[in-house]
This record gives C-alpha cells, sequence and structure tokens, in this order.
C-alpha cells in the first residue's frame, strides 16, 4: 500500500520535532493547533480515499448517514443529521441518485416530502469506502501502540463528551 500520508502537501505535514514541542509546551492554543495539524491529515487522507470512488466528505457522510438509519430517511431529516441546508442536501442527493448510489420515493405519509434511502449499490460502495477509511485509520494510528491508542480514544471522547 502507498503510504497516504507521504502524498499529503508540505504545508499540511507538521514535523515530529516541531509536534513534539507543542504537545509539550503547556501552551493549549498550542495544543490546538496541533489538533488541528492532525484533523487536517485525517481530512485529507480520507478525501484521498475517498477519490476513487468519486466522491466527497459530504456524499459520503450522507451515505453514511443513510445506512445508519436503515430505512427511508425525509429529505429534511438527512439535512439535519449533515447540519447543512435542505437545498445542499438536495444537491447531494441528487449527486449519490445520479450515480446510482441513493433512490428517492414520495412518502407516503406526507405527498409533499420525499424519502431517500441507499441501493444495493450504494450500499456495496458505502462498504468499499469503509474499508478504505479503514486503511487510512490503520495507517494513521498503528505507530501507536494499544495502549497510546486506547489513551488516545479516552483523551478524545473525554474532550468530545464536554460539549
Amino acid at each position: 500500500m502507498n503510504n497516504i500520508l507521504q502524498r499529503l502537501p508540505h504545508y499540511e505535514v507538521a514535523s515530529k520535532t516541531a509536534m513534539l514541542s507543542v504537545m509539550h509546551s503547556g501552551d493549549t492554543p498550542n495544543l490546538a493547533d496541533a489538533f488541528m495539524t492532525v484533523a487536517r491529515r485525517i481530512r485529507h487522507t480520507h478525501m484521498n480515499a475517498l477519490e476513487p470512488f468519486g466522491l466527497n466528505p459530504s456524499q459520503s457522510r450522507a451515505l453514511h448517514v443513510l445506512a445508519r438509519a436503515g430505512q427511508p430517511v425525509r429529505l429534511r431529516v438527512l439535512a439535519d443529521h449533515l447540519r447543512i441546508v435542505a437545498r445542499s442536501a438536495t444537491d447531494i442527493v441528487d449527486s449519490l441518485e445520479d450515480a446510482g448510489l441513493v433512490e428517492r420515493e414520495p412518502d407516503p405519509a406526507d405527498r409533499r416530502a420525499v424519502l431517500v434511502s441507499l441501493t444495493d449499490v450504494g450500499r456495496t460502495r458505502l462498504q468499499a469506502i469503509d474499508a478504505a477509511r479503514r486503511d487510512v485509520a490503520v495507517e494513521l494510528f498503528d505507530r501507536l501502540d494499544p495502549a497510546e491508542r486506547d489513551e488516545l480514544a479516552r483523551i478524545v471522547n473525554k474532550i468530545t463528551e464536554s460539549w
């Protein structure tokens, strides 16, 4: 497997020395900068992983929302889960429908509403996307030993639970 991280633009990748000095400085803004650097790296590697599928992160997120729902979802509900306006959700669904990954159907409970669901092709594509994302996660986090991964997960969960 090619090293995805090595294909990132130079300005996105912090040197180990710089990262370590940030992490040990005790300066909270620098710690936030370090997290942002990692977040950018993850985002870029995920974008690279989605490229062979012809999808962008918003489309991938929409597929994941639909898969988690396990049943047809109103377009408005999809938009709310994606935290975007309904018009933007319509654009995403249009592109996914053109690719044969989702389908629309009228909502039998409300003639004005539209339900969106994954097609079989969409489910298959999502499995391939998830496999590519797992490969990215392995590449990013396998340099940590299991105890470090557990500690990182604990810390990140602690931060996100406080929101």
